[in-house]
């Protein structure tokens, strides 16, 4: 079967007694069962981090980032998956975060900085042994990447891409969608396993632990956006991590009833404190 994963880093700041959320990844793993064409794959739906807080600098958090991707990309290999896919979002793409919605101009700038940090982190995996090789396209479909695996959102936001009019934007926007345009590093396919290698795809018995908040990306935005929380700054981080966190327990702690289905339940019932 299909599971979706969101995955999401932690972090103290400033020697603070709490925590904050610095990074959040979501993953659709395809085991046994799923079709031929998906089974034994990984794709990386969304990669998305905080800005940088405190005294805190880029390379250290690149460093944590990369660090979280490598391991998981090492317990991926273990499980038996023979590759991973993923996406650099064209900047058409106005729904491809987590924390928070960027402008165009910025997430135009996102999708060369990631196309370039994909590459320098999938070429350490490679030198440090995690992974077997990767290669990259411009074009989803070609190098065993399956297009089926994005979702219909995902889909259209490509399209319109492809069919984008330059004469719409101003001279700077359209310097940075021609260079997002010219990008050869979009799609990314990771061989996990060596070429040959007899690998027994394992099937997942770790706890699922559904969540109406958490399971799907679009529904974690949305209640980030109905409780305005915010990650902008450090104060807004502790305030919003604890609210979600809170959240995240709640829903494990109250059992649904039996005559409705958990997301339904989980969805009618405010967390406490709203």
């Amino acid at each position: 079967a299909m599971r979706t994963k969101a995955l999401m880093s932690f972090q103290k700041v400033d020697r603070s007694r709490f925590p904050v959320v610095c990074f959040g990844m979501y993953v659709h793993e395809y085991g046994p069962g799923c079709s031929a064409v998906h089974a034994g794959r990984v794709y990386v739906e969304c990669i998305d981090s905080v800005p940088l807080y405190g005294d805190e600098r880029g390379e250290e958090r690149q460093a944590l980032l990369s660090a979280v991707v490598q391991g998981y990309l090492d317990y991926a290999r273990r499980m038996g998956y023979r590759y991973v896919h993923l996406r650099v979002p064209p900047p058409t793409e106005e729904t491809s975060y987590i924390f928070a919605s960027r402008s165009l101009v910025v997430r135009l700038r996102a999708s060369l900085h990631l196309a370039h940090w994909y590459r320098r982190l999938l070429q350490g995996a490679q030198d440090a042994g995690v992974i077997q090789s990767f290669e990259a396209s411009s074009i989803g479909g070609l190098h065993n990447f399956p297009l089926s695996l994005l979702q219909p959102g995902e889909m259209a936001a490509e399209l319109a891409f492809r069919n984008v009019n330059l004469a719409e934007f101003e001279p700077q926007v359209q310097e940075l969608m021609i260079r997002v345009m010219e990008l050869k590093d979009r799609f990314f396919t990771v061989s996990l396993q060596r070429p040959g290698a007899s690998v027994v795809l394992q099937p997942d018995t770790s706890q699922l632990l559904p969540s109406a908040v958490a399971s799907d990306r679009g529904e974690l935005v949305g209640f980030c956006v109905s409780l305005r929380l915010r990650f902008a700054s450090l104060q807004q981080a502790k305030y919003s991590t604890m609210r979600l966190v809170h959240r995240l327990l709640m829903e494990q702690s109250i059992p649904s009833p039996p005559d409705r289905p958990a997301a339904a339940a989980a969805a009618a019932a405010p967390a406490a404190g709203e």
